[in-house]
């Protein structure tokens, strides 16, 4: 009997496990591809999150199922238990999925020769959106450039663009200009014009430019600084991120 018993309690915990890892990467197909492209995952806070979801999501679903399912129970018992544990791993997993998605970088600023994230909540104070960054520039997710504040709008906290796009003068947020618009200082910010770049770095460069074809001159390898690393993102002369590689001023 005993033996029936545990082999009840790990078919109904491979079944909870195999409902929640459905969810779950279905949430992570999100995270991944949408919320943290190449490299945030890495380096912007991606993989923190999905390592914090993966143990309390898992060990208050499935794990819980299997400590406290009892087969010998009666029906009301066992339907109270899987209620509670089911409740509770829902609401933990809402709460990992919020947490990731609001530390998403909604976009990334050039300031100072490297480029920043930029979170939601840093958006809330000036009472602008992600929305009002993707006024500047198309990219997922848009990249804008920093410029210091010069009049007293500015200095103030809001400047008024007349035209971006056929878009009509809109507040945005002060700091932020389209990365079009300043490919010169995005490109003077590539490492190769920094004071010290790595040795490693010209035979890196030259490697990546013969690999995918592109010409000297071409592309912008610009330092970037996440949460919990950096890289170098690769632009292009549009402006576009093409590619994120290891930065080598940080590598071993």
């Amino acid at each position: 009997m005993s033996k029936i018993n545990f082999t009840r309690r790990v078919k109904a915990f491979l079944t909870h496990f195999a409902f929640s890892a459905v969810a779950f990467f279905i949430v992570l197909y999100f995270i991944v591809l949408h919320w943290y492209p190449k490299p945030h995952f890495t380096v912007n806070g991606g993989w923190q999150g999905v390592r914090i979801m993966l143990f309390v999501y898992f060990f208050v679903g499935p794990f819980l199922t299997l400590i406290v399912f009892r087969p010998l129970k009666s029906f009301r018992a066992l339907a109270f238990d899987m209620t509670c544990i089911i409740i509770m791993q829902i609401s933990a997993f809402t709460w990992g999925v919020y947490a990731v998605h609001s530390q998403r970088p909604v976009g990334l600023s050039l300031s100072d020769g490297v480029i920043y994230p930029i979170l939601e909540a840093e958006l809330k104070p000036q009472e602008k959106t992600p929305a009002d960054l993707k006024m500047l520039d198309d990219s997922q997710p848009p990249v804008v450039y920093a410029h210091e504040a010069v009049t007293d709008d500015e200095q103030a906290g809001v400047t008024m663009f007349d035209f971006i796009e056929g878009i009509p003068a809109a507040k945005l947020f002060f700091l932020f200009e389209p990365i079009k618009n300043n490919i010169d200082k995005l490109f003077t910010a590539s490492l190769e014009n920094t004071q010290s770049p790595p040795e490693q770095f010209s035979h890196i460069r030259d490697n990546y430019l013969k690999q995918h074809h592109f010409r000297e001159g071409d592309l912008a390898f610009v330092p970037f600084e996440g949460r919990y690393g950096s890289s170098l993102l690769i632009f292009n002369r549009s402006g576009k991120i093409i590619d994120a590689i290891p930065d080598p001023r940080h590598s071993n």
